[in-house]
């Protein structure tokens, strides 16, 4: 195996980084796209700014070695962070999908803060970046809005929500915009302005703890575990295994990722693969019988339980309610 290329991010100068990544690779940077196709990877990203501090990102990657990209503590500017992952296609009607990255990830520019993709993976995000002035201005004070809160807090912290249906819909939204000819430009600030509108409403429902003050060398392991390890429903993850891999105990594992994501490894493997039923059902043509075998239920009537205890209701109804 290669060397991991790392690439370091700054909020500080955020385009100057795709200029590097441009210049090292041998790949194109024109102000608002990056296009890399070498022999190990091949990378199309589009950033398209507003009003000067906010950033819509749009990434796909696809690489042979591993690829580190570091975020480093910028203290000039305060940035907060939001990057919703996916690993696959968007649109393929048909293929089951791993979802390596999938989750809302939501970070300030004082937490150090590294991802590492997988390797021979598929990987699709987007990120919004703003600095808090600019989130500031577009809010009025007020003490009991908690992701405002948040937001204010200039320590190190780091937020997690799970993907849902709507923000995934104003996320295909902006992927179906990338096309350079058809762009338009207000449809990336619109749905961005659309997906921070449910993370506020999400803060305020689920009130999950912040996580701050959190060990960077725990938030990447934990992240990578995540990534790595529960992202594929086809197996259930086997935490003697994982506790080995992490050189730790299961009970202390477990307490480092709850800390991070709120349950334990099974717990939210668990719910992450009632809510991949609930998106294949939404997004995929598959019938109940092929996703209940993708997902590695033991029959249909296993994975209805599950979904109707989850949600409130049985998966052929949500199929019923989406084809009218």
């Amino acid at each position: 195996m290669e060397d991991k290329y790392i690439i370091n991010s700054s909020d500080a100068d955020h385009h100057k980084g795709y200029e590097v990544i441009a210049k090292e690779l041998g790949g194109s940077w024109d102000g608002e796209e990056l296009l890399i196709n070498t022999s190990w990877c091949d990378i199309k990203a589009n950033s398209i700014c507003f009003l000067e501090d906010m950033y819509v990102d749009i990434f796909s990657m696809y690489a042979k070695k591993p690829i580190l990209v570091k975020y480093t503590p910028d203290d000039e500017k305060h940035y907060i962070i939001v990057r919703i992952g996916f690993t696959g296609s968007f649109f393929r009607k048909e293929e089951t999908q791993k979802f390596n990255n999938l989750g809302v990830f939501i970070y300030n520019s004082s937490q150090d803060f590294e991802i590492e993709f997988p390797v021979d993976a598929q990987c699709q995000w987007i990120t919004l970046r703003f600095s808090l002035d600019l989130f500031n201005s577009f809010n009025t004070p007020n003490p009991d809005y908690k992701l405002k809160t948040l937001f204010d807090d200039k320590s190190p912290w780091f937020q997690y929500f799970s993907l849902d249906v709507e923000i995934e819909n104003y996320v295909r939204t902006i992927i179906a915009n990338v096309d350079k000819e058809k762009r338009r430009h207000i449809t990336f600030f619109s749905k961005a302005a659309d997906i921070m509108g449910v993370i506020v409403e999400k803060m305020e429902k689920e009130s999950s703890l912040v996580k701050s003050n959190i060990h960077p060398d725990d938030l990447k392991a934990m992240i990578q575990l995540k990534d790595t390890y529960l992202s594929d429903f086809s197996e259930q993850p086997n935490l003697t295994e994982l506790s080995e891999e992490y050189g730790m105990s299961v009970s202390k594992l477990n307490r480092i990722f709850k800390s991070i994501f709120d349950q334990p490894v099974l717990q939210f493997y668990n719910q992450q693969k009632v809510e991949e039923v609930y998106r294949q059902i939404t997004f995929t043509e598959k019938s109940l019988t092929e996703i209940a075998f993708d997902l590695n239920f033991s029959h249909i009537a296993h994975m209805s339980k599950v979904f109707k205890k989850h949600y409130g209701h049985a998966p052929s109804e949500l199929r019923e309610k989406n084809k009218k």
